[in-house]
C-alpha cells in the first residue's frame, strides 16, 4: 500500500472521503488549507515516520485539509477499515493513537494562539518547531516558511534578514540554519 508522489503531487484533497491513514515513509508532505484569497496556509509539515489524518479515518469524516508532497515522497496508506480493526484488537495501538491525537490537538491549540503573535514571533515559533524535526538546518524554502507562519514571502525574507543580521540564523537558498537556538527560543516565547 505504498505509493510514490512526485514533488507537488496531491496525496488527497480537503473534502475527499477519509479512505486511509497515511504514514510518510520517505520525503515530506505538507498539510495545507487554501484561504478564500487563494493563499495557501501550511498547517503541518509531516516527515519520515510521521502519521497523518488519523482523526478523519477514526470518525469517517472527510479530510479537512489538502496533503501535498513537498518533495518526492513515499507514503504508506493504511485503509480506514484496517485502522479500525487495529484499534479494536490492540489496546496498545489504541493508546498510542490517543497519544498521537493529543499531541496533534496541542499543536492545533498552539497554532491558533500564534494568530495573535507578531510575524517575527510566528516565524521564530515555526523555526523552533521545525528544528525538532530536522535539527538546526531546516530544508524549507522561504515560500514554505511563509505559508507555515501565515505571512507573505516578502515579510518572511525581511524577518529572516533581521535574524541573520542578529546572528540567530544563517539563510541560504532552500534552507535556514539556526545558529543561536537559545535566542531563537526566547524570541519564540518558548
Amino acid at each position: 500500500r505504498e505509493k510514490r508522489y512526485a514533488k507537488g503531487d496531491t496525496v488527497f484533497r480537503a473534502g475527499d472521503p477519509a479512505e486511509a491513514v497515511c504514514i510518510v515513509k520517505e520525503g515530506r508532505v505538507h498539510l495545507m488549507r487554501f484561504l478564500e484569497s487563494g493563499q495557501a496556509a501550511t498547517t503541518c509539515v509531516m516527515t519520515s515516520g510521521e502519521t497523518f489524518c488519523c482523526l478523519p479515518a477514526l470518525d469517517r469524516k472527510p479530510y479537512p485539509v489538502d496533503a501535498v508532497a513537498a518533495v518526492d515522497s513515499t507514503v504508506i496508506r493504511i485503509p480506514t477499515s484496517v485502522f479500525h480493526e487495529c484499534l479494536q484488537e490492540n489496546p496498545a495501538f489504541l493508546q498510542d493513537s490517543l497519544c498521537l491525537f493529543c499531541d496533534r490537538l496541542r499543536g492545533v491549540e498552539q497554532r491558533s494562539c500564534m494568530a495573535y503573535d507578531s510575524t517575527e514571533r510566528r516565524l521564530a515559533q515555526a523555526l523552533v518547531a521545525l528544528s525538532k524535526k530536522f535539527g538546526d538546518t531546516i530544508p524549507l524554502t522561504k515560500h514554505e516558511l511563509a505559508e507555515l507562519a501565515s505571512t507573505t514571502v516578502e515579510t518572511t525574507i525581511r524577518v529572516l534578514s533581521q535574524l541573520k543580521k542578529d546572528g540567530i540564523v544563517k539563510s541560504s537558498r532552500g534552507s535556514t540554519t539556526i545558529v543561536k537556538s537559545e535566542q531563537l527560543r526566547r524570541l519564540a516565547g518558548s
